[in-house]
């Protein structure tokens, strides 16, 4: 699994670069315009990677921005939205932006991103507002550890209900903690 690639940007076009790293390798990244804002050709750069493999391709891509990767991370479990849609949503709305639609259920702000119609804007806001909440309320170390215990295999509300009485102050102690009390 790539998590990120450094290199420098070879080509580039409004959601989409080339990295030449230097090992000689280059490698075709789909990137949001926000991101393509910040970067310039010719330039070294360091980008977070979500790798996505299919029967007939493998993909990456890149983010700056470790939220704008998490919010992509969302999107892509929503039934029906796909790498494209979610990468539209990132290239239109900005992370607070985003959050702010999910809190607030609005869905004329999701329906402006093209490819989002009123369908998909409200499978959204619904499948993702009661993930927010859940999520937005426990610190960097917390979050850290529940994505760890996840990959572990537990479930995440159960894990959201331990890591609340958890009161290990970094992410390592917390993991420990919450393994015991699964256990």
């Amino acid at each position: 699994m790539v998590v990120a690639i450094e290199g420098i940007i070879t080509k580039k076009e409004p959601t989409f670069i080339v990295l030449k790293c230097a090992s000689g390798l280059s490698y075709g990244v789909f990137i949001s315009l926000f991101c393509s804002a910040k970067l310039q050709s010719n330039e070294k750069c360091e980008l977070l990677i979500t790798q996505i493999i299919k029967e007939d391709s493998n993909r990456f891509y890149g983010f700056l921005d470790k939220n704008e990767q998490k919010m992509f991370e969302m999107l892509l479990k929503v039934n029906g939205v796909g790498a494209s849609t979610a990468m539209a949503v990132c290239s239109s709305l900005d992370v607070n932006s985003f959050y702010q639609a999910l809190s607030t259920c609005d869905e004329s702000l999701l329906k402006k991103v093209p490819g989002i119609g009123a369908k998909t804007a409200k499978r959204i806001i619904i499948e993702l507002s009661d993930n927010k909440k859940n999520l937005e309320n426990i610190s960097n170390e917390k979050n850290e550890a529940l994505a760890a215990l996840i990959s572990l295999g537990f479930k995440q509300d159960k894990i959201l209900n331990i890591l609340r009485d958890c009161t290990g102050t970094n992410t390592s102690d917390l993991i420990k903690e919450a393994l015991k009390k699964l256990a």
